[in-house]
C-alpha cells in the first residue's frame, strides 16, 4: 500500500468564518432534534397517538418506524 501525503489546507479568515457557522448550525440542527424526539415521546407517554405524532404535520424523518426503534412500541393497553 502506498501511503500519500496530503497537503495541509489553509483556509483564509472568511473560509474558517463560514465553516465555523456551518458547523455551529449543525450541531444546532441536531440538539433541536433530539429536543424534538423528547417531545414526541413525552406526547405518546401522555396518550397522544402515534398516528397525530408522526403524521402529516411532522417532518418525514419524525416517523413511527423511527418511534418505535428510539422508545420501543407503545405498551398494549388491557
Amino acid at each position: 500500500m502506498i501511503d500519500v501525503i496530503r497537503p495541509k489546507t489553509t483556509y483564509t479568515d472568511e473560509q474558517k468564518r463560514l465553516r465555523a457557522a456551518a458547523i455551529d448550525k449543525a450541531q444546532a440542527a441536531e440538539r433541536a432534534e433530539e429536543e424534538a424526539w423528547e417531545a414526541i415521546k413525552a406526547a405518546r407517554d401522555a396518550g397522544v397517538l402515534d398516528t397525530d405524532l408522526c403524521g402529516d404535520m411532522t417532518p418525514a424523518r419524525f416517523n413511527r418506524a423511527t418511534l418505535n426503534r428510539k422508545y420501543g412500541p407503545r405498551p398494549r393497553s388491557a
